[in-house]
């Protein structure tokens, strides 16, 4: 390992754990710390195959081919999990990984729900229940009290600092916003390294809200339809090796099977609440044109989640999930990628979308704006799709009583920016 990456090992010795032993290979990790080029030790590990090319009756140690698969910088063991699987019979296979150890365990529902430790800080419990998660609605009116944000992508820390900050939940991580509707309009997994346990958050305080008079409201976007159909490009590093460790792909951890992929088939990629519309990319003229009410574009999606990924699509009404021009993709409301996707949509096209469901306002994430406001001036369209992997930069869209603002990471709110999409 050392020459295949050409390292000055920093004092300690590389300390090898293996993962898994088949007759075909050993899978195992290596961590070491090592010197950098200004001379810094940090910690590195790295996934090998260990191939015997005999496969029988033949030392692996003696025909080793070292081949790195994933280098991840890291200064903990690796957590990650728990994965929730129903079996055949009813019962429950849970399985996580604790300081680079896979445990697994068995449960079954005594009563009409079950209760699991975990070791995510913001979600200590999970609760299972024996009955599948039922088909959100996807229309609500106008609370008093309403908040938007989009594309958090794997980031739960800079989340929870901001939810918390801005009286949405408790220092315990648990939902104290009482009647008020918080909205995540999609892409809340890809890229970043704590999906796994944003999910679990979400559908914790999703629960508590609903509890509290409330409701919370997890809108599908192009990444979370892309995981479950086995589309993981963007996937972070420690997925793959998680992956590897439990010899299961990383799309069946959200499969039928699972506990978070049943739950996830259940939401909807266009929810209304009161006047505004809330989707992940943007509603196309050519969207329109089908003259499907939200609930038949939910259904249609839901049906066309995968695997495989990247069916057919030269059909937009056979295709919503991955056309162009569908709601997940969508972009035309951007000159700078009008070329691509649109043409861009006039105006009357526009009204004409917001007339056919009653609506005054579409909110959008998937495109990056910086700030959360108004697309070149247009109150009709706003975008919230801002960088939540940079400490402090996250903000989201308040409705408070009908009024528009951007509520910042340090609690303050301002006026909706304008948002030049030629940028």
């Amino acid at each position: 390992a050392r020459q295949a990456h050409n390292l000055k090992v920093a004092g300690s010795n590389p300390v090898p754990a293996i993962i898994k032993v088949t007759p075909k290979r050993v899978t195992f990790l290596i961590y070491y710390p090592i010197f950098n080029n200004q001379g810094h030790i940090f910690q590195f590990s790295t996934l090998y195959y260990c191939y015997s090319p005999l496969m029988t009756n033949f030392l692996i140690s003696t025909a080793l081919c070292l081949l790195p698969l994933i280098s991840v910088p890291t200064n903990t063991k690796l957590n990650d999990g728990p994965y929730i699987f129903v079996k055949d019979n009813g019962s429950f296979n849970v399985v996580q990984i604790k300081d680079g150890i896979l445990e697994t365990s068995n449960h079954k529902i005594d009563s009409e729900k079950l209760l699991l430790t975990t070791l995510i800080p913001s979600v200590p419990v999970i609760e299972i229940k024996s009955s599948d998660p039922k088909v959100e609605a996807d229309y609500f009116e106008l609370p008093n009290n309403l908040l938007a944000l989009s594309d958090l992508e794997g980031n739960l820390q800079h989340l929870l600092h901001f939810l918390q900050k801005n009286k949405i939940i408790d220092n315990q991580s648990n939902w104290s916003w009482g009647q008020g509707h918080l909205v995540f309009n999609g892409d809340s997994v890809d890229r970043g390294d704590k999906v796994t346990e944003l999910l679990w958050f979400i559908r914790k305080i999703k629960k508590q809200a609903k509890e509290a008079g409330g409701q919370v409201h997890f809108i599908l976007g192009n990444h979370d339809i892309m995981i479950m159909s086995n589309d993981i490009r963007y996937t972070h590093n420690k997925y793959k090796i998680v992956s590897e460790m439990m010899d299961v792909p990383y799309y069946e951890m959200f499969g039928t099977k699972s506990v978070l992929g049943r739950w996830l088939r259940q939401q909807n990629s266009i929810v209304q609440i009161g006047p505004y519309i809330f989707v992940h990319a943007g509603y196309s003229p050519d969207l329109l044109k089908l003259n499907l009410t939200h609930t038949e574009i939910n259904n249609q999606i839901r049906a066309s989640i995968g695997p495989p990924s990247w069916p057919k699509r030269e059909n937009l009404a056979a295709s919503l999930a991955w056309h162009s021009k569908g709601p997940l993709w969508y972009r035309g409301y951007f000159d700078k990628h009008s070329k691509e996707y649109g043409p861009k949509p006039t105006k009357e096209e526009i009204e004409s979308i917001l007339k056919r469901h009653n609506a005054k306002a579409i909110i959008v994430g998937h495109t990056v704006t910086k700030d959360v406001g108004y697309l070149d001036s247009n109150k009709h369209l706003i975008g919230i799709d801002v960088h939540w992997d940079t400490i402090g930069e996250g903000e989201a869209l308040l409705i408070t009583s009908g009024k528009l603002t951007r509520l910042l990471y340090d609690g303050t709110s301002q006026p909706l920016a304008n948002i030049l999409t030629s940028n």
